[in-house]
């Protein structure tokens, strides 16, 4: 007998991780870091396969049957959507082949679709594949072996051959973690479903593992930025620090000189990309160290401390090339977006950079 539609507590939580999810995609695509834009899908997949899992706790399914194929589809998009990530992270170009990674995912597509038609037209007809399209040990075969694609492609000890890519290894052995946290998860259920103790509290569990993994995917990519500038807790992601390395047996007023002289003489500052990690690698220091002197010496983190030359040399440019436009002088400085350099220029100024340049011309 078909249940009659309806939400409980559970449900009504998974429904909200729904909508959760849905702002964490749109948070990510939202700070214009292309870097991030697969991720973001990544999150926006696993929300759409949590609403079919919503719709068949409470039995909408029913009424929405045309979300049945959703998961499947999903599913396949995880370990490509990754995968994409992580050329990005590493740098490396994305080859013209790699539209081959979605093939299984337009495979499910293209069934979804004839089903649709099917059911549309009201007609019967076979669909080829229908079957393995949904097979939980396909799609679980094809995640472990992007899995194991990150684990021995990416994540490699030998990378670690500077604070920069220390941080990178690490950060990419955690996100690569998760994604196993999430395919044992999948492969859980079917696995205790055989057993007579499973029930909706059991699924309800390996659900929320499931969304805990994503989410927390999401959640440390929109962070990344700040994982490599040295906030956002960086020591988890680097080495402890030895005794040596402690700031009681630094001279602060020195480590603090070398480090502007630099600033001043090398202009590091002018690279967009430019993260605490890569000046640490460039000065020979660790990143905490990096980061203790530049908190102490400037009285601000490394964000406010490298701006403050990127604001130095966008006043020169404003008042010694008038003919230059804004757009030219922020990304030549080495701001990366509009709004980081007006929201910094108006802190420092008061005034826009424009305004700046009109009363350069005034005075």
């Amino acid at each position: 007998m078909q249940q009659h539609p309806s939400f409980d507590t559970w449900t009504a939580g998974f429904l909200i991780a729904v909508a959760m999810g849905l702002f964490l995609s749109v948070l990510l695509l939202s700070t214009k870091n292309k870097k991030s834009y697969p991720i973001a899908f990544f999150v926006l997949a696993f929300a759409a396969i949590l609403f079919q899992y919503v719709l068949y706790w409470t039995g909408y399914q029913y009424v929405f049957p045309y979300f049945i194929m959703v998961p499947p589809l999903c599913y396949y998009l995880t370990g490509p959507l990754l995968y994409w990530y992580f050329l990005n992270l590493y740098q490396k170009p994305i080859p013209k082949t790699f539209a081959f990674h979605f093939i299984p995912a337009c495979i499910v597509f293209c069934i979804y679709l004839l089903m649709l038609f099917r059911n549309t037209l009201g007609t019967q007809f076979s669909i080829p594949f229908i079957r393995l399209s949904s097979n939980q040990w396909f799609i679980a075969t094809h995640m472990v072996a992007y899995f194991l694609v990150l684990k021995f492609s990416f994540v490699k000890l030998k990378d670690a051959t500077s604070e920069f890519k220390t941080i990178r290894t690490n950060w990419a052995k955690i996100l690569t973690w998760l994604y196993g946290i999430f395919i044992i998860a999948y492969l859980s259920y079917y696995i205790l479903v055989n057993f007579s103790f499973f029930n909706d509290e059991w699924d309800y569990a390996i659900s929320i593992m499931m969304t805990l993994s994503i989410y927390t995917i999401g959640y440390f990519i929109f962070k990344e930025p700040k994982v490599f500038d040295g906030e956002f807790y960086a020591e988890v992601f680097l080495p402890n620090v030895s005794k040596a390395e402690s700031l009681e047996d630094q001279l602060l007023d020195e480590l603090y000189k070398k480090i502007t002289t630099y600033m001043v003489q090398k202009k590091p500052y002018l690279h967009n990309e430019l993260r605490l990690a890569n000046l640490a690698d460039q000065l020979d220091f660790s990143t905490h160290v990096l980061s203790k002197v530049i908190n102490q010496g400037s009285g601000g983190n490394f964000n406010n401390f490298v701006n403050k030359y990127r604001l130095e040399a966008a006043e020169s440019l404003l008042k010694e090339d008038p003919a230059a436009s804004i757009k030219t002088i922020y990304f030549d400085v080495g701001f990366n977006s509009k709004a980081a350099f007006y929201t910094a220029f108006k802190e420092k100024h008061q005034c826009t950079p424009l305004q700046y340049r009109q009363g350069v011309k005034l005075s």
